[in-house]
Parts: structure tokens; C-alpha cells; sequence
């Protein structure tokens, strides 16, 4: 289970967290919406610290952290028991997709390069990219570049992964691709997954549970069902409208 309680962030004189609470259960997809500026990527990053909250408290598993007195120990923690799939994939160009794969393995969990290897192409396979070990970054498309991403998460073997709007960057006829593999990882990976998106019909299709933030707090949240069927509040409600009618992937 992740919890978060009372999370504060501010940049500056903008408060961007307005006191978050919200339980999400483990083993489930829980699908994060709200308009650009609500807050909803860095409640994602504050998971595992890429941003650090101002005040307030994390709680993963066994781990229960304060935010303010959180020691480097405390990150490495929850950092062993994460892992990312970032907007702009964030590869290494000058590495095959094999050995961006095995980075994290080798550098990270420390494993030898063989197991690593085995480790990375099992993986790659898994996300339909099996003949690409060999490729850079560059020789890829958007899309195959977000699935080595993805892989490179999964062989990290995480309580948690975390998705920062993962379509975003991408042609929209890349977009199905990935969503695809997203929906496969849920029904196949016992972990938790944090999804920030605005793929709507991803969220109706694949989440357990459903976040709506606004203005740097959670407006509602539930079940898919509930909050995208019959919103309670008028500002889901708008958002809602705005949304659906430009998310028309078949997933």
C-alpha cells in the first residue's frame, strides 16, 4: 500500500500540493487526471523523491517517511522498492536498448552482467521488442523508445511503478502501442501502478481506481465507473466533457 498524508509542495510562492491524503491499495491501478498544473506529476514524483515535498508523510509497504526529516537512507529505500517510465523516456543515446535495460541492473541492484542480460532480454520481449536489442535510441520510433522504457521498469522487479504521462510525447499514432503494453502489464505483473495520464478510455479500460486532481488538491476520487460514468463534482464533470471527445484510442 502507498498512503500519502497532509503532502504540501510549493515552487517558490506557488503551492502546488495543497495537503494530499489518499490510500492506494497494493497490486492496483490507480490512473491520476486533472488539467496540466494540478499537481498530479508531482504527487507521482514525490513518490520516490525526484521532487521532495515541503511537509507531510509517505508511506510505502513497511517504509513510513517523513517528508521533512527524510534521510538519504530513507530515499535509497523507497527507491529499491520504485520505478519510473518518465515523459520523454529519458534513455541513454549513446546505449543500445539492451544496455539501457541492464544499466539499472548492473549499476543499480548490482546483479552480474549475465544474469542482467538475461534479465534485460526477457524483458524486452516482453514488451513486443525482442528483436531490437540491438538498436539505439535514435533507430527507434517514439513509441518502441517508451516500451524499452518500460522495460527497463520492469526489470527492476518494483513494488511500484510510476508513469509520468507516458503517451504524451508521442505521435498520436504511437499512442495505442504503448497503452497496449500498459494494459498488458496490469494483467500480467503482480505490482502497483501509478498512471499519470489523460488517456481516458486507458483509465475506463485498466484502472481499479480513479484520482481527480485540481488546483493542487484531490477533487474526487473511485472506482472508474463512478467518476467517469456519473462525476460528482461540477469541475470532473468539465474536465470530463473537454477530455473524452480527443481520446479515442482503442486500447
Amino acid at each position: 500500500m502507498i498512503e500519502f498524508r497532509n503532502i504540501h509542495k510549493s515552487f517558490g510562492k506557488t503551492e502546488v500540493l495543497k495537503g494530499i491524503s489518499c490510500k492506494i491499495p497494493t497490486g492496483s491501478v490507480t490512473v491520476i487526471l486533472g488539467p496540466s498544473g494540478s499537481g498530479k506529476t508531482t504527487l507521482l514524483r514525490s513518490v520516490n523523491f525526484l521532487e521532495k515535498a515541503d511537509r507531510g508523510e509517505i508511506i510505502l509497504n513497511e517504509l513510513h517517511i517523513n517528508v521533512e526529516k527524510a534521510s538519504k537512507a530513507d530515499i535509497h529505500k523507497i527507491r529499491q522498492h520504485t520505478a519510473m517510465v518518465f515523459q520523454m523516456y529519458n534513455l541513454f543515446k549513446n546505449k543500445t536498448a539492451l544496455e539501457n535495460i541492464m544499466e539499472g541492473l548492473t549499476v543499480v541492484r548490482k546483479l552480474p552482467k549475465a544474469e542482467a542480460k538475461e534479465k534485460a532480454l526477457y524483458f524486452l520481449d516482453k514488451v513486443g521488442l525482442g528483436n531490437k536489442a540491438d538498436a539505439y535510441p535514435h533507430q527507434l520510433s517514439g513509441g518502441q523508445q517508451q516500451r524499452i522504457g518500460i522495460a527497463r521498469a520492469l526489470a527492476l522487479n518494483p513494488d511500484v511503478i510510476l508513469f509520468d504521462e507516458p503517451t504524451s510525447a508521442l505521435d498520436p499514432e504511437l499512442v495505442g502501442e504503448v497503452l497496449e503494453v500498459m494494459k498488458k502489464i496490469a494483467q500480467e505483473v503482480n505490482c502497483t501502478l501509478i498512471v499519470v495520464t489523460h488517456e481516458i478510455n486507458f483509465a475506463r479500460e485498466v484502472a481499479d481506481h480513479i484520482i481527480f486532481m485540481d488546483h493542487g488538491v484531490i477533487v474526487e476520487q473511485g472506482p472508474p465507473q463512478e467518476i467517469l460514468n456519473n462525476p460528482q463534482e461540477s469541475r470532473t464533470k468539465q474536465f470530463l466533457s473537454r477530455y473524452t471527445s480527443f481520446t479515442e484510442y482503442t486500447i
